[in-house]
């Protein structure tokens, strides 16, 4: 089965090819969304880099990193307030530089020229990097079991025989914990199987294929969901070719989901 993607330089072959506007701290994803609207790219507004305290520091470092350096990732632009725990200039080295740019708002002229600045940087990124096509020689799915999925087996076994590597995270009742790790995973591509009380999920950076329940709220949401919660295995891989080929999902159309680090300290 052939699929094709986009050649990323120092992060491998990906699905997708987007361009990462990356706040480091919360202070920053203003300006960070600005500059996405402007040029297209994607962020996230997220409530971590400042105050973080223990084993969070290097937590959320390294989930930062593992976003930049995913293989759907074509091009960073950090986005630094100046005096945050997650220092952006500490950050960039650890992400692939040649593709990678920095900007910090108290070191560029506030959020105003800091905006001018990315906008400029993030075109160029763009422009000067151009990704090549390339067929994906492993397609690495993974299965978000946010609820008990009584025919997993079969799942895997469909996913395994088609050539593709399948990962799984199992935390019942938390999609966006699942979907954080599998990210780190480096997967390409999600199946979501949302808890029954919870509403489809999506990753900015990753396709997620939201798979009903029987749950009255999944029905109340059916159009929401990708497949019915009495998809067969093959038409789960019927899709999930089309959607690495290229086809939207739903929560990709939508703009739904959010990117939440793993935290483990409560601070301020």
């Amino acid at each position: 089965m052939s699929i094709t993607g986009f050649a990323h330089k120092g992060r491998g072959v990906g699905i997708r090819d987007h361009q990462l506007i990356l706040p480091s701290v919360v202070c920053s994803t203003h300006v960070s969304r600005k500059i996405a609207n402007e040029v297209g790219a994607l962020t996230f507004a997220h409530q971590n880099g400042c105050g973080i305290i223990g084993i969070d520091v290097p937590g959320v470092d390294n989930f930062f990193i593992e976003l930049a350096n995913h293989p759907n990732v074509q091009s960073v632009l950090v986005v630094s307030l100046g005096c945050e725990t997650i220092q952006g200039p500490e950050l960039l080295p650890k992400i692939n530089q040649e593709l990678s740019r920095l900007l910090v708002i108290q070191e560029s002229g506030g959020a105003t020229g800091t905006y001018e600045a990315g906008v400029v940087q993030a075109k160029q990124l763009r422009d000067n990097f151009k990704s090549e096509p390339k067929t994906v020689e492993k397609l690495v799915v993974g299965l978000d079991l946010a609820r008990t999925v009584e025919n997993l087996s079969e799942i895997k076994a469909a996913l395994t025989a088609t050539g593709f590597a399948v990962e799984i995270e199992d935390r019942q009742g938390v999609s966006e914990h699942n979907l954080a790790k599998l990210m780190s995973k480096k997967v390409h591509i999600i199946f979501s199987f949302a808890d029954e009380n919870q509403p489809p999920s999506g990753f900015p950076l990753i396709p997620v294929i939201n798979i009903a329940s029987t749950s009255p709220l999944h029905a109340a949401l059916a159009a929401e969901f990708d497949l019915p919660s009495d998809a067969t295995t093959n038409q789960m891989i019927e899709l999930l070719t089309k959607v690495a080929n290229g086809e939207k999902t739903k929560s990709e159309v939508s703009g739904i989901g959010e990117i939440v680090a793993p935290r483990a300290v409560r601070s301020v």
